[in-house]
């Protein structure tokens, strides 16, 4: 692809970010569709590198300026003051952003994508990604925190249903879609490993962070809290003891009960934040 001038600069930021449906003809859905989420798309193009999509030095010099920004303010940190009395981090990003600037001038062409740009843009786009993901759940976590207030629905509820189902439906697509191709190990190890990942990063991370601050982080043990580790406690020996006798080969009865003991769950959390049952 030859690109030149102005002009050949406009046709490759316009070829950047056409519409692509793929080899298959698209029906009117999905052109709607399209259409609809373009304005979407068009902004996470701008300012998330994809190593997918075929190289093109003017979107690298745009995401160069433009990323590095974004993500800081992704990460509400744009403000942040790192010398007592000076500017914010969006006074020093625009250096980093010069030097990666003159890096793609100087050393790639319009014509021939260079030797590591997708393994670059991929990093880049995978932490761009996270920042993108940290602002929207910030942005969620304060409309459902703002619903529970409005409505008087304690803040633990809404954390284990809407949040909680928010997060997860994603998962449960994804790790029934690898168990129906043949890789159920893969997607046993999946549902195991994502929970887990949260809970010990999850919790750890922010606790860590505090400790190196030297701050303390006060924890009410509640009944809800009584029963999320309980049900817990349950699940993860009903699963090891299911995983030990049969020898990871689980049945369709494994599942059935899991799913009765969430709703079990759900129904004792309920109870206990509606104070029609106490425990503690």
């Amino acid at each position: 692809r030859s690109v030149s001038g102005v002009r050949g600069i406009i046709e490759d930021l316009v070829a950047y970010h056409a519409i692509d449906f793929g080899d298959e003809k698209p029906t009117l859905w999905d052109r709607i569709k399209a259409y609809i989420l373009f304005p979407i798309t068009f902004i996470f193009k701008m300012t998330v590198p994809l190593g997918a999509i075929q190289w093109s030095k003017p979107m690298a010099v745009i995401h160069a300026i433009v990323a590095p920004q974004c993500l800081l303010f992704n990460l509400q940190v744009l403000l942040f003051t790192p010398i007592p009395g000076g500017p914010g981090l969006y006074a020093f990003v625009p250096i980093i952003s010069l030097i990666i600037i003159v890096l793609i001038l100087c050393f790639t062409t319009m014509d021939e994508e260079p030797r590591f740009y997708k393994l670059i843009a991929s990093l880049s786009g995978f932490v761009m990604s996270i920042g993108w993901m940290y602002c929207i759940s910030a942005e969620i976590v304060d409309v459902i925190t703002m619903i529970g207030v409005v409505t008087g629905i304690d803040q633990a509820i809404l954390g284990l249903t809407i949040i909680a189902w928010a997060n997860s439906v994603s998962d449960l697509i994804a790790d029934r879609a690898i168990a129906r191709q043949g890789f159920c190990r893969m997607a046993m190890a999946a549902a195991l490993g994502g929970p887990l990942f949260n809970l010990l990063i999850g919790f750890g991370l922010p606790f860590t962070i505090a400790k190196l601050k030297g701050s303390d982080v006060p924890i009410a043990f509640n009944s809800v809290s009584l029963i999320m580790v309980t049900f817990m406690f349950i699940s993860l020996l009903f699963t090891t003891v299911n995983l030990l006798v049969f020898r990871a080969n689980l049945k369709r009865v494994y599942g059935l009960i899991m799913i009765a003991i969430y709703f079990a769950f759900l129904v004792f959390i309920l109870l206990s934040a509606t104070n029609v049952l106490n425990w503690i």
